[in-house]
């Protein structure tokens, strides 16, 4: 959000402290726990709960919040192979499933050593579930459906059709650097009509001094009570805010989500420069002129609520500025004096609360800040400029530097 910041633009090193740690090893990222697939479709099937023991009926009652399709399932079998249909229909997978030859689905039941009695469409869907990784064997070998069980399987379908998270990798993984910095350069500015013409007349009318300009299918999709997302205009600084986690031990999910701060551009800062992918300067008016910047939030979901915790403090001591180190001496690279990590669920410490704007239009939504002492009058003044559009106030949970900033007490 550059219309926040004043930013810093030199190189600087990791502390020595910080090189003198030891760095861990790349390493495989363990299988969600059942705990964490409860959360995760909680959060966005509201599943609420689920038995220990499942029945294909409660099964299937949880599928469908999850899928348009008719479900339906047969009584020839016991556990999960009388869900096959009803899984592979919610995973948009039957119709694969029924291309399977003989030849083909009994070379992939043999290959999983799956020695089960089935009719020919059964053995079809069996193996499809096996080879796209929505079942393991054992699977299909148990009568009963745990708790467990059901919530991977939930878990796999939600990620088949799209609807799981939406993320890059996880931050040890060998490759993240690359996916980050190819995301990254695939961004350029995205615009809405109507959302341009909300948020121009919200800076225009003092309502807001810029805001943030999202697009839906870049959502990370992440648990929101372990997710933090961190916002810069310069994607080396993400890539040091990674190799941070990587030398504090912290493993977490990326995913990089582009965003375009619009905020006002004064003529004396010069003359308009011409247009590039990531920057523009657009006319509104005879006196209105606003800056469409590229920036990102890059989103992470941590592997426990503790590690969440930490990350504050971590910022704090490697990537901000202070005015006792106004040149940023032994921090990362581009630290701002106020750098911006929000949570959209209550945070203790140093964190204080605030609020999103939000707006949208179809899959695009604008996000003017404000703070909660002002929530009431600014959702009126924006709610008066466009009468079709509905503005819906989401809490969050800010750094204190950004919230320092936002109430416009001290720069530091």
């Amino acid at each position: 959000m550059k219309y926040y910041f004043k930013k810093a633009v030199t190189a600087i090193a990791l502390t020595g402290a910080m090189l003198l740690q030891s760095i861990p090893a790349f390493a495989a990222t363990p299988p969600a726990t059942t705990a964490e697939n409860m959360q995760y479709l909680n959060s966005y099937f509201q599943i609420g709960s689920i038995s220990d023991t499942v029945t294909a009926e409660e099964f299937c009652s949880i599928l469908q919040k999850m899928t348009d399709a008719e479900l339906s399932y047969g009584t020839s079998y016991a556990g999960m192979v009388q869900l096959l249909q009803p899984i592979l229909q919610a995973a948009n997978m039957e119709e694969l499933a029924l291309t399977f030859p003989e030849e083909k689905y009994s070379k992939i039941l043999a290959q999983y050593n799956v020695k089960l009695s089935l009719d020919d469409t059964t053995a079809k869907y069996a193996a499809c579930a096996l080879s796209t990784g929505i079942l393991q064997p054992s699977d299909l070998t148990s009568t009963t459906i745990s708790r467990a069980q059901a919530l991977r399987v939930l878990a796999s379908i939600a990620d088949v059709t799209g609807q799981g998270r939406n993320f890059l990798g996880y931050s040890n993984d060998a490759d993240i650097y690359g996916k980050l910095n190819n995301m990254w350069n695939s961004f350029e500015i995205f615009s809405d009509d109507v959302l341009d013409d909300i948020g121009s007349k919200a800076v225009q009318n003092k309502i807001t001094t810029g805001y943030n300009l999202k697009k839906e299918s870049y959502d990370a999709r992440f648990i929101p009570e372990l997710t933090l997302r961190y916002g810069h205009d310069d994607i080396k600084h993400a890539n040091q805010i990674i190799g941070l986690l990587q030398s504090e031990g912290i493993v977490a999910k990326v995913q990089l989500e582009p965003k375009i701060s619009i905020y006002e551009y004064l003529l004396d800062w010069g003359p308009v420069p011409e247009p590039e992918p990531r920057y523009e300067v657009r006319q509104f008016s005879d006196d209105l002129y606003l800056v469409y910047a590229v920036e990102y939030d890059l989103a992470l979901e941590f592997s426990s609520t503790s590690d969440k915790a930490k990350f504050d403090s971590l910022i704090l001591k490697y990537a901000k500025k202070s005015g006792e180190n106004a040149d940023a001496q032994g921090l990362l690279y581009g630290s701002w004096w106020q750098p911006l990590y929000t949570s959209t669920t209550p945070m203790t410490g140093n964190y204080r609360k605030i609020i999103d704007n939000v707006i949208t239009n179809g899959e695009y939504s604008i996000h003017p800040f404000c703070l909660d002492t002002d929530a009431a009058k600014v959702k009126q003044q924006l709610n008066e400029l466009n009468s079709s559009v509905k503005v819906t106030q989401k809490s969050l949970w800010c750094d204190e530097p950004f919230y320092r900033y936002l109430s416009g007490n001290d720069y530091q």
